[in-house]
């Protein structure tokens, strides 16, 4: 399959936006992990997207979407919808341009991301029902107001930003083999994809969704859009509708697309804070529960695991340890 280059980045603009963040956000680390590497008899490491400022590689789409656009522009604004995490992204970019921001979010979004985004200066209508209903509410906004909407999943220069990532962990890990992605509406994937198929076709690309987040997985198996109600789950990062060029992301960046039970996230939430300290919303653990509960057949390493978002609310974290 070719790349519509109308929704994948080249691998040209993946490199402007890490030029663009070099100055503003470091190489997120890589570390290795004895315990998995044992147990799937190949090298696994874990890339901490978690440790960005936001706790979240959303920050990288938003700020290199804020930086491509000219002066005035900014001037006016942006408004975004979010499950959090890119809306954290949003307003902390936002911040960084000294730019008016509203955000659009569920009523359903962790306290502590809606929290955070209010900390960062950006106003949050969290009104909606659910995830959909808060982009149409954002787009309304964007056309009402004549003013950008930063869609959380696709756009050009927001992959790009999302692309950063292979981008670092081809010079972290040359020899990379797998690389496992949390996804959603394929921002992530569609970033980081491009720079794979353009650089390192060799790497087997995995998307990773919960069972409750399957949209982009199940259309990619049925050749076509398919929509499923919205259900509650731990990974509300990963949740709300895809459209056709979610779709063609999914088909053109992932060899493979794996679902994993919401029981096996939500212990492998509590392993990530009683084995690794560290804090992990559903979203971010998603591609961990997939390696230790043996979802990925036949690893080929070095194996790297995306480990993004830390934003989960403390009772919820409690609750499931």
């Amino acid at each position: 399959m070719r790349p519509n280059p109308a929704v994948i980045p080249s691998i040209e603009s993946v490199r402007t936006a890490a030029d663009r963040l070099r100055a503003f956000l470091p190489p997120s680390r890589l570390i290795h992990h004895e315990g998995l590497s044992a147990a799937l008899g190949t090298d696994v490491w874990l890339k901490l997207e978690l440790e960005n400022p936001t706790g979240s590689f959303k920050v990288r789409g938003a700020y290199n979407v804020l930086a491509a656009m000219a002066p005035e522009e900014r001037a006016r604004g942006v408004v975004a919808s979010s499950a959090g995490n890119h809306g954290l992204g949003v307003a902390y970019a936002a911040q960084a341009f000294g730019a008016p921001a509203m955000l659009y979010v569920p009523t359903t979004a962790p306290q502590v991301k809606k929290d955070g985004i209010r900390a960062l200066g950006t106003l949050v209508n969290d009104e909606a029902a659910d995830y959909d209903v808060a982009m149409d509410m954002a787009k309304a906004h964007a056309a009402r107001e004549g003013i950008r909407y930063i869609n959380p999943c696709l756009g050009l220069d927001l992959l790009a930003g999302q692309g950063t990532v292979a981008l670092e962990l081809l010079e972290q890990r040359p020899d990379l083999a797998t690389c496992l992605i949390c996804t959603g509406g394929g921002g992530l994937l569609g970033g980081m994809g491009a720079v794979f198929r353009a650089l390192a076709p060799q790497v087997r690309v995995i998307g990773v969704q919960s069972e409750e987040t399957p949209n982009l997985t199940w259309s990619v198996r049925a050749g076509r859009v398919v929509d499923r109600p919205v259900t509650p789950t731990l990974a509300d990062g990963l949740a709300g509708a895809i459209d056709e060029d979610g779709l063609h992301i999914g088909q053109y960046c992932a060899d493979d697309l794996l679902l994993v039970p919401e029981a096996q996230l939500a212990e492998t939430i509590a392993w990530c804070h009683r084995a690794l300290g560290l804090v992990v919303e559903g979203a971010g653990a998603i591609t961990l529960a997939a390696l230790r509960h043996g979802h990925v057949s036949s690893p080929r390493g070095p194996v790297v695991a995306v480990v993004s978002g830390r934003n989960i609310d403390r009772a919820r974290l409690e609750a499931l340890l």
